[in-house]
């Protein structure tokens, strides 16, 4: 009712301002053309979810890292897709810690051949005793983004590896649509590459999965599912070992309580179709459900931290907050722990700008140091 009440004097001052045509043309996008798109279009929703679309920066090239961050390199995993049932190509950068970036230093500088550099960083990622982040992007853009590099060097500074990469339809990985399943068979891919590849150690080095924002529901959705997906994907005799611990940077409880929750949102909540409309067909299709709230509750084992700013317009405080309710309800005393950290509005982080919080280093250092 507050929504009609604001928006029919709204249109009204419109229709005096622009005419009667203009806004009846923009009362009918409002009210008919968008509800419709969500409600029976597939393809537009998925664009929303993944806007894979969007590439920034432009012109990367993804084989030198070294002109985002040092001490890094790229390669390529190639796989066949059970989901797509076609060859997929993911493209991942290895990211050195501070401390093997300044061992390894003069590789870096004086070595050419690029296949004998991968195998040597092979070696020492086998051998590491340091911690190994295996980074789950959020939507749009690649793992260039100037967002994710601050990222990146805030995990070389900790002193732990990076494993960061684009899943199908992003960047340089093979140009396939992304759905749920596709993007969650790609991430599980790449962590049983790094699996594979600790394995050869006689002591494994402590492995986390980060996520942030669409990339905590995949990283959820991976680590909840882990031992099915192992067995039913991979076809693997025994489950891939579970995580170290799971850190989720602007969370959500599902997909379907992101949309109603969205800032957006209050432009159409007011019509009274607006949850057939708007929010169930995120609930009804498997294509991009992300229920992390459903999948945590399957990994009751796993330590999770999630961080999460009081400011954050895209994914609201709010709904992070309700996905750790809801963990920590489907958990029980003798479990994993979860632990929620806030930011203050104040601190002007907002959705993507955690990777610049004072007191990360201490809150990550402190999670990782309980559970490596």
């Amino acid at each position: 009712m507050l929504g009609f009440l604001i928006f029919v004097p709204l249109y009204i001052i419109l229709a005096l301002v622009l005419g009667a045509s203009v806004t009846a043309g923009i009362c009918i996008l409002h009210v008919a053309v968008a509800p419709l798109l969500f409600r029976y279009s597939k393809t537009f929703r998925r664009n929303l979810v993944f806007a894979n679309i969007a590439k920034w920066p432009l012109n990367v090239d993804f084989d030198e890292p070294s002109t985002f961050v040092d001490g890094a390199r790229n390669f390529n995993i190639e796989y066949q897709s059970k989901v797509d049932n076609c060859k997929i190509k993911i493209g991942v950068w290895h990211i050195l810690p501070k401390s093997l970036y300044e061992k390894n230093k003069g590789y870096f500088e004086y070595e050419t051949d690029k296949e004998k550099l991968s195998a040597l960083l092979d070696c020492e990622l086998a051998k590491s005793k340091l911690p190994i982040i295996v980074y789950c992007h959020g939507n749009s853009n690649t793992r260039a983004a100037a967002h994710r590099v601050v990222l990146y060097k805030f995990f070389q500074k900790m002193d732990f590896h990076t494993i960061a990469f684009d899943y199908r339809g992003y960047a340089d990985s093979t140009n396939v649509l992304p759905t749920e399943a596709g993007v969650v068979e790609d991430s599980l891919v790449v962590y049983d590459w790094l699996n594979t590849t600790v394995g050869k150690a006689d002591t494994k080095p402590p492995v986390f999965v980060w996520g942030h924002s669409l990339g905590t529901g995949i990283s959820s959705h991976l680590v909840g599912n882990l031992q099915r997906l192992s067995t039913q994907v991979l076809e693997r005799s025994e489950p891939l070992p579970s995580p170290n611990g799971l850190i989720l940077e602007a969370p959500f409880s599902n997909l379907a309580d992101e949309v109603g929750y969205h800032p957006l949102a209050k432009l159409v909540r007011w019509l009274p179709y607006f949850d057939a409309t708007f929010v169930s067909p995120f609930r009804a299709c498997a294509e991009h459900e992300f229920r992390s709230d459903a999948h945590l509750a399957l990994a009751p084992a796993t330590p999770v931290l999630i961080l999460h700013a009081m400011d954050d317009v895209i994914v609201p405080h709010c709904v992070g907050k309700k996905l750790y309710e809801a963990v920590v309800a489907s958990r029980g005393a003798g479990d994993a722990p979860i632990t929620f950290h806030s930011y203050p509005k104040q601190d002007r982080l907002g959705h993507k700008d955690i990777c610049r919080a004072k007191d990360l280093a201490q809150v990550v250092g402190d999670f990782v140091k309980s559970h490596r």
